[in-house]
């Protein structure tokens, strides 16, 4: 697998519905008033995937001359494409994980490897993996949370610190959220937080809920 889901996998339908279970922000209920209609339209023009939705948006040109032909609104495909491209969601800076040892920062910077993105191919699998330890000289635990970091990060709104906090977790790989109980999820996350204050945002109970779905929509693309 690659760092970033494959968007010709996830198909219009499945993502209508994993639309209509969200909690959907203020800012994205126009999604929610065209939901029927829109997909059905998007359907009707022959879209099948999120890459069609993508490609078909991709650019301001391309949006406005779409929502001429489709007739649907515009705001309701800027928040569209938004929402689609939020599944490939900027890679995170190395320098701004604060449990990454320092020494590592370096060895790994001296490979001019500078993002998460960079460094997935580097840890996806074990054999990358046990090349790296050799590589940088380091233990196989640190290599070990570099991948869980990177595979984290893959996932949308989880920024350095926020990963930080799940791989010191119980759920420290993103499989093991997808059974998850989102209450229990939350509980225990708030109390790893408060004792070792790892992120510094607030860990609200329903967006755990939002969480645990985005972990089956796009699961680990790590071997572990």
């Amino acid at each position: 697998m690659d760092y970033y889901i494959d968007l010709k996998r996830k198909s219009i339908s499945s993502f209508k519905i994993k639309l209509r279970n969200s909690r959907l922000l203020p800012s994205q209920k126009v999604l929610e008033d065209h939901l029927d209609e829109g997909f059905e339209t998007l359907e009707n023009l022959g879209l099948k995937n999120l890459y069609d939705i993508w490609q078909a948006l991709k650019t301001k040109d391309k949006l406005q001359k779409f929502s001429e032909e489709s007739g649907l609104p515009t705001d309701y495909l800027t928040v569209l494409r938004r929402e689609v491209n939020s599944y490939h969601p900027q890679p995170r800076k190395i320098n701004d994980f604060s449990c990454i040892k320092p020494e590592i920062k370096t060895e790994i910077g001296k490979m001019k490897i500078k993002s998460t993105v960079q460094l997935y191919d580097r840890v996806a699998t074990r054999e990358a993996r046990a090349k790296l330890v050799e590589d940088l000289a380091i233990g196989p635990e640190d290599v070990l949370l570099l991948a869980r970091l990177t595979d984290f990060c893959r996932m949308r709104y989880v920024n350095a610190d926020f990963a930080t906090l799940m791989v010191h977790s119980d759920y420290d790989t993103i499989d093991k959220i997808k059974g998850a109980d989102y209450k229990e999820l939350h509980s225990h996350l708030t109390q790893v937080n408060s004792e070792k204050n790892y992120f510094r945002g607030k860990i609200a109970l329903n967006d755990m809920k939002l969480f645990i779905r985005d972990a089956n929509y796009i699961s680990s693309a790590v071997e572990f």
